[in-house]
């Protein structure tokens, strides 16, 4: 028995070479895993300092003056604080700030309700022809923006909408519907359709079955829509300068350029630039930021049925 053990020990290990001991890994994949760690750690490094530092450096030359700025650079980080430039910022954007929440609070409510009920119609509602359609509906996904917009502007100036804020709502709420059909489908589709039957056979309609069960068990992802939307109507430039040509319209992305084109070539005036971007930023970057964790369970509940 002690030399059938001893034969194959002789056999399994290698000549001259000792067992390596159980419950060790090799000095190789250790040293591996390290250099993994490190790169791993690196990237993360990287990517941290590209997205936050410009915030960083935003925020610092926004509380300098415009003589510092001058004087130390831009790249003086911290060295004054005047919070007077905020003042003199808020003055000029104020106005744009409102307007552009109330574009983005209509666009949302257009936009979201629209999206919902179509969603719901794909995901829910038996008709010829509705996964032909869906797909015609989410192909305009691959339809540049800026390939619409001499057809968008005249159908606009047709409609006697330019220059209101319904140039701008409208379009919004309209070129939301292709990402949030498709977003809400995916979320619409995981409700048991037993569920809404047994509704409709107690008596409720088709408006109570979605204002009664439907909304409140997709309240997550309607935020998510919502957000996008918010996000588009922000950070949108240049529709806003196409079709609106009363500064007392326009949204917060063209009144930060309209602001700084008032100043001029003042110099005196850096810092309250720099406010200005600040106090654009600030609404948007605390709205995600309080709302993200609705955000990202309404993108991904869903992900598997899309």
């Amino acid at each position: 028995m002690e030399a059938t053990a001893r034969s194959v020990v002789a056999v399994d290990t290698p000549a001259g070479r000792p067992p390596a001991p159980r419950g060790r890994r090799p000095a190789g994949a250790a040293a591996r895993r390290r250099r993994y760690w490190l790169v791993s750690a690196a990237a993360g490094a990287v990517i941290v300092v590209l997205t936050y530092f410009p915030l960083i450096f935003v925020l610092s030359n926004s509380l300098k003056s415009g003589q510092n700025i001058i004087s130390n650079g831009v790249f003086a980080l911290f060295n004054q604080f005047d919070v007077s430039n905020y003042s003199l910022a808020w003055s000029g954007v104020s106005h744009q700030l409102l307007n552009t929440v109330i574009v983005a609070a209509a666009s949302i409510v257009i936009g979201v309700t629209a999206a919902a009920l179509g969603a719901y119609s794909f995901s829910q509602l038996r008709f010829r022809g509705k996964n032909v359609l869906f797909l015609a509906y989410v192909a305009l996904l691959l339809i540049p923006w800026t390939l619409t917009l001499i057809p968008l502007f005249l159908t606009i100036q047709k409609l006697h909408f330019f220059n209101t804020w319904w140039a701008l709502i409208l379009p919004y709420a309209a070129g939301s519907q292709p990402l949030l059909v498709l977003i809400f489908r995916g979320f619409f589709e995981q409700i048991p359709r037993d569920l809404l039957e047994s509704a409709r056979v107690d008596g409720c309609s088709e408006r109570q079955v979605i204002a009664r069960i439907v909304v409140p068990l997709t309240r997550p992802v309607l935020l998510t829509g919502a957000i996008l939307v918010m996000n588009n109507v922000w950070g949108d430039y240049l529709w806003p300068t196409v079709v609106i040509q009363d500064p007392a319209k326009i949204t917060i992305s063209a009144g930060v350029q309209q602001f700084i084109g008032g100043l001029g070539q003042n110099t005196a005036n850096g810092g309250a630039v720099f406010a200005a971007f600040v106090i654009a930023i600030v609404p948007m970057f605390a709205l995600v930021g309080l709302t993200m964790r609705y955000f990202v369970s309404g993108l991904t509940e869903g992900a598997t049925k899309l």
